[in-house]
């Protein structure tokens, strides 16, 4: 096989477990939106909105408000720009182009889906914080989801020990997994709103790794050497 070959080959192997990861994630994206529109999913995230409510104390809500500004519009735009700049003056630039993506995309995701499912805010209980806007999906969840994961992914392309590239996606994960919560917690998002917003953009993110994973070197991807 010709190295131009072999090269192609690696690459889609690579996307199809991208593409095959995103599959997963879209399908529970979809399976929550469709038990929302047949009322199925209203009494299981009422009881759970209760139950957060119920275990709210005041240095809990202050960690919540401190972890829900890790998926503020603010705060994203943010690290994006700084990720950006990094990639630019590394010269990755379809690293770069994969950042953008992942952002822009993500902020086009949630506007679409919040206006079309027309989901009213949480009233059951107390909201902490000030919101505006429709529910369905969270919109802090789904760009969390879509940018830290994002990051991840690219930073793990340069990292070759398969340990430290597992350390930096449990801590992604448990990033996302703490915005989501704090969502629910400060009483502005049903469960079903993070978890549609977590499922939706991991697979928005995880589509556009196996895209351009045709356009990264397979040797900076290869770990555990």
């Amino acid at each position: 096989m010709r190295p131009s070959q072999a090269k192609f080959s690696t690459r889609a192997i690579n996307a199809s477990w991208w593409w095959g990861a995103a599959s997963l994630t879209l399908v529970l994206f979809i399976r929550i939106t469709s038990e929302l529109l047949e009322h199925e999913v209203s009494s299981v995230d009422r009881t759970i909105l209760i139950g957060f409510a119920a275990a709210r104390t005041p240095w809990l809500t202050g960690l919540a408000v401190d972890f829900t500004a890790l998926g503020s519009v603010t705060l994203v735009v943010l690290v994006s720009t700084i990720a950006l700049c990094v990639l630019l003056l590394l010269k990755d630039r379809m690293a770069a182009l994969q950042l953008v993506a992942a952002s822009v995309g993500a902020g086009i995701l949630t506007t679409t889906i919040k206006n079309y499912i027309d989901r009213p805010r949480p009233e059951v209980v107390t909201q902490l914080i000030q919101v505006s806007g429709f529910s369905y999906p969270s919109g802090h969840s789904l760009a969390a989801a879509s940018l830290y994961l994002t990051v991840a992914i690219l930073v793990c392309r340069h990292l070759q020990r398969t340990g430290h590239q597992i350390a930096i996606l449990a801590m992604t994960v448990g990033i996302i997994l703490l915005v989501g919560i704090s969502r629910i917690y400060l009483g502005v998002h049903y469960p079903s709103d993070v978890a549609s917003g977590i499922s939706l953009g991991a697979a928005w993110a995880l589509l556009l790794a196996g895209c351009f994973s045709f356009f990264t070197d397979p040797k900076i991807a290869r770990s555990g050497q």
